[in-house]
């Protein structure tokens, strides 16, 4: 039996090692922010921001609690009086209460600090903005979802 010569040419073996390099498609806008991490620096920044706005919440609701109960101990006067006294109570226990749900979100922040899911959108799971974060560090949400969750609460 007779044994085959390689035919193949010197030319055919150049193609045969050429590679075509395959593109990928780019990142969107999405995928790059949510892969991209908060620094080191800018986290313990909105650490020690949220520690100062807890502090400052805590002494002005203590504070309050002391003005009530100096209010209900020295509480004397006419049926007038105890209208317009009656109305700064119920002011203030709902500022107290809006102060306390101010509370809750700074302890919620700072435990999303710890568990090091601090910045992340609850909604789209994207990464909030470091400057919306700095106007409002106890935030859940980015921009375009708080827009998109009042609009849906407002219908």
């Amino acid at each position: 039996m007779p044994v085959k010569k390689n035919t193949k040419k010197k030319s055919d073996i150049k193609s045969a090692k050429k590679v075509i390099p395959i593109k990928r498609a780019s990142k969107t806008v999405k995928e790059s922010s949510s892969s991209k991490k908060l620094s080191v620096k800018f986290r313990r920044e909105m650490q020690k921001i949220l520690n100062d706005m807890r502090k400052n919440l805590l002494e002005d609701i203590n504070n309050t609690m002391k003005t009530e109960s100096n209010h209900l101990k020295f509480d004397v006067g006419d049926f007038y009086d105890n209208a317009s006294s009656d109305r700064e109570r119920e002011l203030s226990l709902s500022l107290s209460q809006r102060d306390r749900q101010k509370l809750n979100q700074i302890e919620d922040a700072l435990k999303r600090l710890e568990a090091k899911t601090y910045g992340q959108c609850l909604m789209c799971k994207d990464l909030i903005s470091e400057d919306r974060l700095k106007v409002m560090p106890f935030t859940v949400y980015c921009v375009a979802c708080l827009e998109e969750e009042e609009a849906s609460n407002s219908n």
